[in-house]
């Protein structure tokens, strides 16, 4: 009878050791990576065989007068508050936490985060719109606005694989994926640098918030399609959750 228990005790034992163990971190590993590059997946395999982007385009483009709802220009008051002072304020905030980085306590105000912190959630503002600039710089995609289904000339709708060849006497454009709000989506890093459960909410509820706002500026302009910014927000939860992963945030509260 011993012989058998112990002959159990070691087969599970054996069994442990190849199982992996659901820890902690196999969680945030799904959540911050797995989870993101499956939607990314998805959402890039449905945009070639499901025309959702001009089912939504179509309702944000008025056919009578030929003009999107909104008239694209930085310096309307629309302009302004969805396109300009979105940037200004992310260059406030990046230049606050470099400041926090370098000194922590400011007169009666020291930062909860530590160095390591700070210096995740700068990477995620600079590193997140750079991954984004070189994706719109390679693939080509036109912005609806440029197609000739919205009166912008000759080139007809093209899905992002169809897009990323060159075709002769075409103009390169630089749409896939949103570019403008992928500012407002590199705060994801908020997420992930939280220390608690309620900050983490609060800071994806911000970066959620001011990504989908300035994604939905630029569609209701016909600068963008629904794909696009959908796409922006996944790459920068992938790459958020990449970086937290690469310095071991949750190691280090």
């Amino acid at each position: 009878m011993q012989t058998q228990e112990k002959s159990s005790a070691a087969a599970d034992l054996a069994i442990g050791e190849i199982l992996p163990r659901r820890t902690p971190r196999h969680g945030a590993l799904f959540h911050s990576t797995i989870l993101p590059l499956g939607l990314l997946l998805l959402v890039l395999a449905a945009g070639e065989y499901i025309p959702f982007d001009l089912w939504v385009q179509d309702h944000l483009y008025a056919w009578d007068s030929h003009n999107w709802l909104i008239v694209f220009d930085k310096h309307s008051a629309l302009g302004l508050t969805f396109y300009v002072i979105p940037k200004i304020l992310l260059g406030f905030f990046a230049a606050s936490l470099l400041l926090l980085t370098i000194r922590q306590k400011w007169g009666r105000f020291t930062c909860p985060w530590s160095r390591l912190r700070l210096v995740y959630v700068l990477l995620c503002l600079a590193l997140i719109p750079s991954v984004v600039a070189v994706l719109k710089a390679h693939t080509g995609v036109a912005y609806p606005r440029k197609i000739d289904r919205y009166g912008g000339g000759n080139i007809p709708y093209r899905t992002l694989w169809q897009s990323i060849p060159h075709h002769a006497g075409e103009k390169r454009y630089k749409g896939w994926p949103a570019g403008h709000a992928s500012g407002g989506y590199a705060l994801f890093g908020l997420t992930f640098a939280a220390l608690s459960q309620s900050g983490r909410k609060r800071g994806l509820m911000i970066a959620l918030t001011a990504g989908s706002l300035m994604g939905t500026y630029q569609m209701l302009a016909g600068n963008h399609y629904l794909s696009h910014t959908i796409v922006t927000l996944l790459l920068a939860w992938l790459v958020a959750g990449m970086l937290a992963s690469a310095c071991r945030l949750e190691d280090n509260r």
